[in-house]
């Protein structure tokens, strides 16, 4: 296996995914993890090997771990290779790629964005089998110049057992404040901002009644200093260091997730319906797709129809515990680990054979 990002070292979505494929897959078979280090290379799986990254260096960090990844298939010599993105050269072995916006990042390499998309779109194709997390990520390879036809959908999973109601708790309460929750790195792409702004909008007799928390690793220190000039007098507080977000969504009454860049699967907001939440979220292809009717979608940065949406779900609580009990089920049905393990295997077992 190689990646770019392995959970805890990185906290995402992707980091997540590669983090329990690694352990699935490493409890049936003999699995080597070649994968980029941010931070602590010891937080990685046992057995893994770890390539420095270094902030800033998006092409050298690529270079190294695709340099690491040609030198361990010589040793370890694989009989089949699961790459996270484009991080596996062609022809060491059959391939299976789990592939992730091909947009994303082109920013950080500059005046070399070019040479990244062509050396994508080349990478694609040395893929034996690409694997997308839905649908409409196919689309974005087409817009991207990559013929969509040879590429598989796998949705990925969510630990329902950890991501689950509190039964305890009412869909909307009464009395006391209505927890409103958004999950994410905090970067500019991921609308915290909108999120903030949307509630200071409000009228004070909906406002007084909220409190928002925005919860995930500070990535962009300037966007985070942004953020808290923009909540000082507002029901906002921002928790960067947090070990576990389960107990996050949880506790919330309503879960946000209006990024304002295009997602691919939206792990966030499938987080917030395994935990039971009713889900306003940013109008994108994936994120209807992957939603399946039980979210609330208001249009990418619109601060006054984020607004709405909250303040429609708060005075409706029977609408958001009705959202809420959808969502659990789609999350049971769909996005299990168990169902995404099934669908990883079957892939995996069709590239062996």
């Amino acid at each position: 296996m190689a990646s770019r990002v392995v959970d805890p070292d990185r906290r995402s979505g992707a980091a997540t995914l590669v983090r329990a494929l690694h352990d699935h897959l490493d409890s049936q078979h003999e699995v080597r993890l070649v994968a980029g280090v941010w931070g602590d290379p010891t937080l990685l799986p046992a057995r893994s090997v770890a390539v420095r990254f270094n902030p800033g260096q998006a092409l050298r960090n690529r270079l190294r771990l695709d340099a690491r990844v040609r030198l361990e298939a010589l040793r370890f010599r694989p009989d089949l290779v699961v790459g996270y993105g484009v991080e596996v050269p062609g022809g060491l072995a059959p391939t299976l790629g789990l592939l992730d916006d091909p947009w994303r990042a082109g920013a950080d390499w500059g005046r070399a964005r070019g040479v990244r998309q062509a050396w994508v779109r080349r990478r694609i194709q040395a893929v034996d089998l690409p694997v997308a997390p839905s649908a409409s990520c196919i689309q974005r390879y087409e817009d991207f110049g990559v013929r969509g036809t040879r590429i598989r959908v796998a949705w990925p999973g969510v630990d329902t057992a950890r991501f689950c109601p509190d039964p305890a708790q009412e869909a909307m309460p009464s009395e006391g404040p209505i927890r409103l929750l958004y999950a994410a790195r905090m970067i500019p792409g991921k609308g915290q901002h909108v999120a903030i702004e949307a509630l200071k909008g409000l009228h004070a007799n909906v406002r007084d009644r909220l409190h928002l928390d925005l919860v995930g690793p500070a990535s962009d220190p300037a966007y985070v200093t942004q953020l808290k000039r923009r909540a000082v007098d507002a029901p906002v507080t921002l928790h960067h260091d947090v070990a576990e977000l389960a107990p996050w969504y949880r506790r919330a009454h309503i879960v946000l997730f209006p990024t304002t860049m295009e997602e691919v699967f939206g792990y966030s907001a499938v987080d917030g319906i395994a935990c039971g939440k009713p889900v306003i979220h940013s109008r994108f292809r994936a994120l209807d797709e992957v939603l399946d009717g039980v979210g609330v979608s208001v249009p990418a940065g619109d601060v006054g129809r984020l607004g709405e949406a909250i303040r429609a779900l708060v005075r409706d609580p029977d609408r958001a515990a009705d959202l809420g009990r959808r969502g659990r089920e789609l999350a049971l049905k769909r996005y299990s680990w168990t169902q995404a393990f099934a669908r990883y295997d079957q892939l995996i077992n069709e590239l062996v054979s």
